[in-house]
């Protein structure tokens, strides 16, 4: 247990701070963005390059990996479609909203942080490739179904088309793929190089708890209790059991990579359910108020689910 306060607690540290710096105002709108912006096109990009330069492409296959995380969550997605019509606040666009908050999880500025805290670099391998399509995956059901429920009818082509345009301009899909890609060359970086993108990789996880931190303070706890409460039930504790047997039983992955399935998998909702939520103006409320609770949450959640994982 030490081991995992070892890793749960300066994470929430880390967050708390940058929460009280947001709501004491020691850093305030563009800070944040600047913040943000640097974790996402520069800090974590340079972790996951250098990292994945290390792996061995064809030890990395990852057709189990994606079946597991990407089996569970459809699962829950399927739930969240079939119990928003219950809930008021989660009914519009047919539940996508409801569906998207039960199975987005927070894994750039959560779990990325969380899993390099706990199992060091050889988590790189199933953490980015899961985090690679999770946000494009999710915003072209969470899409579909919207446009489909609105409108009658929605264009997979021009969804698809948006899905492989957002891969091409993601730097963490890029750096990623990049790092792979020069990892199998078999040349090494220029000292010059390899010095300059370790500081930055070395400021990713720290910013990047930070940075939510900064972010959480501008949701709040706000939200329907109900949509709220059905949104955080299937996220943090349907997921993370349907994972685990996805991972362990179904799939068989190796130890680590099922373990960061189900940890990944009881992560609070982040930030991207909240974004599709304002993008139709619905479920706003419950979204939002579930990224907030779901985050103080998460403090006791992912301790249990390390100290179950051993």
């Amino acid at each position: 247990m030490s081991v995992i306060l070892t890793t749960v607690v300066p994470v929430f540290v880390l967050i708390g701070l940058g929460y009280g710096a947001a709501r004491l105002k020691l850093i305030e709108g563009a800070g944040a963005i600047g913040l943000n912006r640097f974790v996402f096109l520069f800090a974590i990009p340079a972790l996951l390059f250098r990292t994945s330069m290390k792996v061995d492409i064809g030890v990395a296959a990852p057709w189990s990996l994606w079946g597991a995380f990407f089996g569970s969550a459809a699962v829950v997605w399927l739930l969240a479609i079939l119990v928003s019509p219950k809930v008021p606040s989660l009914r519009p666009t047919g539940g996508a909203a409801g569906a998207i908050a039960s199975s987005f999880g927070n894994l750039v500025m959560m779990g990325i942080p969380l899993s390099f805290a706990h199992w060091g670099e050889k988590a790189v391998v199933p953490a980015a490739l899961i985090v690679a399509i999770h946000a494009p995956v999710h915003w072209f059901f969470a899409t579909l179904r919207a446009e489909w429920f609105v409108h009658g009818g929605g264009s997979v082509g021009t969804t698809l088309k948006e899905l492989v345009i957002a891969l091409a301009k993601n730097p963490i899909v890029v750096a990623l793929f990049f790092g792979l890609g020069w990892g199998m060359t078999g040349y090494g970086l220029h000292p010059v190089v390899d010095k300059t993108i370790t500081m930055l990789g070395q400021a990713g996880v720290p910013s990047a708890l930070f940075a939510l931190g900064l972010s959480l303070a501008s949701y709040g706890l706000k939200g329907h209790l109900r949509g709220l409460s059905t949104i955080l039930v299937l996220k943090m504790v349907v997921f993370p059991l349907v994972a685990a047997v996805m991972a362990f039983a179904v799939f068989d992955l190796p130890p680590l990579s099922a373990s960061i399935v189900v940890l990944f998998a009881c992560l609070p909702p982040g930030a991207n359910a909240y974004l599709f939520a304002s993008r139709y103006n619905v479920s706003i409320a419950p979204v939002s108020g579930a990224i907030g609770v779901g985050t103080f949450l998460a403090l006791f959640s992912v301790s249990f689910v390390l100290w179950v994982l051993g």
